[in-house]
């Protein structure tokens, strides 16, 4: 492999020079002339509104068979939509909302999960659904909901307390967990890990040695899929360099500008300087990137950028953000993830049903008169090819 030249930034703790020089030769495939792209909350051309980059806007309302206050860690396949709720646990709708089954079940028992205190993952190609409590049990089910079998799972060395990941998913065969909760002042925070499906540590990735207490929301990893293979973006606020991990491989995809706007290690994050902005979503598209910078703590100062791959130019998003002039609908302050559905891919957000009740064709199915807001909402906003 011939050699590349690439000017590298870091920060005090990023990554040592020769681990990322070792990644960006054995993983990358960046054209020598291209060079990686650096993103920046600064390096905006012009506004364009969200509805520039969207195709269609669905709605898929969830049935009243249980009734639902919100449903979480949604994953979504050509044919059926799971998710999982405190009081009924992991349930199964089919692609148009309509209830199907509870996976296993609420409790306390050896083939139950705790309510609210488990993740979950889907490997949608075997019909195996998995529940994870921490510290260390990992249940699996069939899709029909059926209890299949119960593991202890390999922990990595070194790692103290209850670990919980922020997002848990089947990679090609693999489990992966990434994790947000760094840790404290000496301690190695776990960015993620990798686990057979018995249970036994394949690998796992952990920062440096933290010189100051680190906060939530300095860790953060968003769900990227691309064309052939089940892949996550990963990055550390404190750190130049943004990651995407596959089974394969872990391969330097983007870095953050150098500039006042980065984190410091002596930052108070419960009081930051008007200056600091923070990168808290990153969505990897297969034309573009979808930049989420907050400059406050609480979401008050959040901004939206867009960065075209084909022109190499970054814009603001307007701030109303909205996705369907129908209703005057916004994605502002809703989070959003990606998904990719029969070849198409989405931007997924949850709302309630009463705010699109005068949308036509929104709703399927009239609301409850004892239940005006009606359960949750899944808006698959389809983006152009």
């Amino acid at each position: 492999m011939k050699a590349m030249k690439i000017s590298v930034k870091y920060s005090r703790i990023g990554i040592p020079f020769l681990f990322l020089v070792l990644f960006v030769f054995s993983c990358s495939s960046i054209d020598k002339k291209g060079g990686l792209v650096i993103l920046s909350p600064h390096s905006v051309s012009s506004t364009i509104d969200l509805m520039d980059i969207i195709d269609t806007v669905m709605y898929v309302q969830f049935d009243d068979s249980v009734l639902l206050s919100g449903i979480g860690n949604l994953v979504l396949t050509d044919s059926f939509i799971i998710g999982t709720t405190n009081k009924y646990g992991i349930l199964k709708f089919d692609i148009e909302g309509h209830f199907l089954n509870i996976i296993g079940g609420v409790g306390q028992g050896p083939e139950e999960y705790p309510s609210g205190a488990y993740n979950m993952a889907v490997d949608a190609q075997n019909g195996v659904v998995y529940a994870f409590i921490s510290p260390d049990i990992l249940l699996s089910y069939s899709l029909t909901g059926e209890f299949l079998q119960r593991v202890h799972v390999q922990m990595p060395e070194g790692v103290s307390g209850v670990q919980y990941p922020e997002i848990f998913q089947v990679q090609n065969g693999l489990l992966y967990f990434y994790y947000m909760n760094a840790g404290a002042i000496g301690e190695k925070p776990l960015y993620w890990m990798a686990m057979n499906k018995d249970g036994t540590l394949v690998r796992c990735r952990r920062g440096q040695k933290a010189r100051t207490f680190f906060y939530s929301g300095v860790l953060l990893i968003n769900n990227y899929i691309s064309v052939n293979d089940s892949t996550m973006i990963y990055w550390d606020n404190f750190n130049d360099t943004i990651f995407h991990v596959t089974p394969s491989c872990e391969r330097v995809a983007y870095f953050f500008d150098k500039g006042d706007f980065r984190l410091q290690e002596t930052d108070d994050l419960s009081s930051l300087p008007e200056k600091r902005i923070r990168c808290s979503q990153i969505i990897d598209t297969k034309k573009n990137l979808l930049l989420v910078w907050n400059s406050k703590n609480k979401g008050e100062g959040l901004s939206y950028n867009l960065y075209c791959k084909d022109t190499g130019i970054t814009y603001k998003l307007r701030d109303d953000m909205i996705y369907d002039e129908r209703g005057n609908l916004s994605a502002r302050y809703l989070r959003m993830s990606y998904a990719k559905l029969r070849g198409r891919e989405y931007l997924v957000i949850q709302t309630k049903a009463y705010r699109v009740e005068n949308i036509s064709g929104a709703l399927h199915r009239k609301l409850d008169a004892d239940d005006l807001e009606g359960n949750p909402v899944l808006v698959l906003i389809r983006l152009k090819e």
